[in-house]
């Protein structure tokens, strides 16, 4: 989730339903989330530097916190980025048995 969640705040800051409704959309509805297992995530990488956030008052007595990529969350997007590639191109080998299927008789 913190890859999604980096991923779309590099695109421009934005607030916890907005990012869950982000998550759905840009996923074409394949990812969802919902904003109680969003939140733990959230705030750990608030702890962790890579994001910050700010309170904006929307309207009377509404305000919403907005989420903000700092550069050291930038530098990990790639690292998670590279990962996530790693690990995918990993998967693909297996599951398509490329170069036979050892261990058969």
């Amino acid at each position: 989730m913190s890859l999604v969640i980096l991923a779309l705040l590099k695109r421009e800051d934005m607030y916890g339903y907005q990012l869950v409704q982000e998550t759905a959309n840009s996923s074409g509805g394949k990812l969802t989330t919902q904003e109680g297992s969003l939140y733990p995530v959230l705030y750990r990488l608030l702890d962790q530097g890579l994001i910050s956030d700010r309170k904006v008052q929307v309207g009377k007595r509404m305000s919403r916190i907005y989420y903000h990529l700092e550069p050291a969350g930038e530098e990990r997007l790639r690292e998670l980025i590279q990962e996530y590639e790693d690990v995918t191109q990993g998967i693909f080998q297996i599951i398509r048995e490329e170069g036979g299927t050892h261990g058969q008789s």
